[in-house]
Parts: C-alpha cells; sequence; structure tokens
C-alpha cells in the first residue's frame, strides 16, 4: 500500500524537524506538527458530527413530510388542520434550518483548520533558514 500525501507530508515535516538547527525552523515545523495532528483528529470528529447531524436532518425531513401530508389532506377538504400542526410544522422547519446551519458550520470548521495548516506549511517552504 503507498502511503498517502498527507502521510508523506507528516513524515517529511517530522524528519525536517529533528534535523533542522535553525530555532525559527524548528518552531514553525512544530507549529506545523501540531496543526497537522489537530486536523486530523478534526477530521475524524467533523465526519461524526456530520453523519449524526445527515441522521438528524432526514428524521426532521421525514416528520415535515409527514406534516404536509396532513395539510394536503386539509386542503383538499379530506381532514382537519389544527393551530398545533401549524406549529409543529413551524417548529419542525426551523429545527430543519438550525441543523443544516450546524452542518454548514462544522464542514466549514474543518475547511478552516486545513487552511490553516496549507498556510503554515506554506510559511515554511517558503522561508529562508
Amino acid at each position: 500500500m503507498m502511503p498517502t500525501e498527507e502521510a508523506i507530508l507528516h513524515k517529511l515535516m517530522h524528519d525536517r524537524f529533528n534535523i533542522a538547527k535553525s530555532s525559527g525552523e524548528r518552531a514553525i515545523l512544530s507549529m506545523a506538527l501540531q496543526t497537522f495532528l489537530e486536523l486530523q483528529r478534526r477530521r475524524q470528529e467533523t465526519y461524526e458530527r456530520v453523519r449524526e447531524l445527515s441522521r438528524q436532518i432526514q428524521t426532521s425531513e421525514r416528520q415535515i413530510a409527514l406534516a404536509n401530508q396532513r395539510v394536503d389532506h386539509w386542503v383538499r377538504g379530506l381532514g382537519a388542520c389544527t393551530e398545533s400542526d401549524v406549529r409543529l410544522i413551524t417548529m419542525l422547519g426551523d429545527t430543519l434550518a438550525a441543523q443544516e446551519s450546524r452542518l454548514r458550520n462544522t464542514k466549514q470548521e474543518l475547511v478552516d483548520a486545513e487552511q490553516r495548516l496549507v498556510h503554515i506549511v506554506g510559511l515554511w517552504a517558503t522561508s529562508r533558514f
């Protein structure tokens, strides 16, 4: 099995950290290695949170679909639509919007962490020591 690009980058940074004589380079590499490990941890957490939020969103969408069926029956004159039905649909819509917002924010946090690593590695790669 071939190592991934990230594994190669991590090994390169780790090896370079061990042989670097410049304190500036060591500081940047230390920060890069810490950020790399934090990113790995955060990725796993993000995947789990995305999976959970996706499950919650699907549940909310199913509940909204069921509530909308009651409204459709009411529109066709086949049943009654109560204030509690309207409140339920409104509440479910708000819940769904909040869940989708949390999902977007969760994904953005991961993107931000990846960009920090890219910035630190770019700083190391373009600096003279």
